[in-house]
């Protein structure tokens, strides 16, 4: 869903970038309008998939180690 807004997102950018009347000016607005708010979007989608992953793995090697606890605990007299 987040891709077509943001597909939209830059279509409106390059095209109010495109309309400036100087070459500089369009460069301006297309890199603090366009560039700069899609790389940090991705670097903040990154880490937040990043993190959740980790998260992940974390809670089931600490249910890996809760089985075999209970599994260690009751084979043992």
């Amino acid at each position: 869903m987040w891709h077509i807004v943001a597909i939209g997102y830059l279509f409106v950018a390059v095209m109010f970038s495109a309309a400036q009347p100087s070459i500089a000016r369009a460069l301006i607005y297309l890199f603090f309008w366009a560039v700069l708010p899609t790389v940090f979007t991705v670097f903040v989608v990154t880490i937040r998939r990043r993190n959740r992953r980790m998260k992940r793995q974390e809670q089931a090697e600490f249910e890996q180690q809760r089985a075999q606890r209970q599994k260690d605990s009751g084979t043992k007299p």
